[in-house]
């Protein structure tokens, strides 16, 4: 059992570390002290902002070898990598229908659901 030590007095956010506290609190400042000059995006998340900036570089650090997929976002090329896979981690049980993406996979069963 976790509790939760930590409450933001301006919503219901509640968090058992203080880092994530102060963190969330910057949500909450009207200014924000990062500003993209390429977009509209901003934040008060130093962090956020360097992986924003990634999205305007053109060059890519993750490159597929397989085929022209490249990427500046490391968990992007792992999920790319696993399309590659001919065995896959996640079969449906009511069709054919198989992948390595356990998100597309849980998007696939609600089409069972309807």
């Amino acid at each position: 059992n976790t509790t939760t030590d930590f409450r933001c007095v301006q919503c219901d956010y509640a968090t058992t570390n203080k880092c994530n506290l102060k963190k969330h609190l910057l949500s909450h400042k009207p200014s924000k002290d990062f500003k993209c000059s390429q977009c509209n995006y901003a934040t008060n998340d130093k962090y956020s902002f360097k992986i924003h900036l990634l999205k305007h570089q053109t060059s890519k650090i993750f490159k597929c070898a397989q085929c022209d997929f490249a990427t500046n976002y490391k968990s992007s090329f792992r999920s790319h990598l696993l399309t590659h896979k001919t065995t896959k981690r996640f079969k449906c049980g009511q069709c054919d229908y198989a992948t390595n993406n356990k998100s597309h996979f849980r998007g696939h069963l609600l089409v069972h659901k309807a």
